[in-house]
């Protein structure tokens, strides 16, 4: 369920989607000059690697798009969710965003991932929603 609270002068979303396995936290800080994210979830929290994700004019002059930047834990591909979150994120909201990213859980199935990747989604378009409030 997702909540925004201020601390310290900053605005901090937080958002939770699905269960056990497949339960995804994305926390969310406005800055005022830029969101600083934490997307985590799965039986094993940790951070596998960063993606910062600026807004720029898009190339052919309509629209905007992004310069994306990644560093990946050697081994770790929880980058993929993170780079999806931050370059949505920074292209409609035109701010730099910077996710990390650490998901984990053993053995997951197919369907488990795809799973794991529209709770990423879901929670990007409800943290969207209530940052362009």
């Amino acid at each position: 369920m997702p909540d925004t609270i201020l601390n310290n002068n900053f605005s901090v979303w937080q958002g939770q989607e699905g269960e056990g396995r497949c339960q995804i936290s994305l926390i969310l800080t406005d800055t005022g000059n830029g969101l600083n994210g934490l997307l985590t979830g799965g039986g094993k929290p940790h951070v596998g690697g960063v993606v910062l994700a600026i807004p720029r004019l898009s190339l052919s002059g309509i629209g905007w798009s992004t310069d994306v930047y990644i560093t990946p834990v050697p081994g770790h591909k929880d980058v993929d969710v993170a780079q999806m979150v931050a370059d949505t994120l920074a292209r409609e909201l035109q701010c730099p965003v910077v996710v990390t990213a650490g998901i984990h859980s053993d053995h997951l199935v197919p369907e488990e991932l795809n799973e794991i990747i529209s709770h990423c989604a879901t929670l990007t378009q409800s943290a969207l929603a209530s940052f362009k409030k």
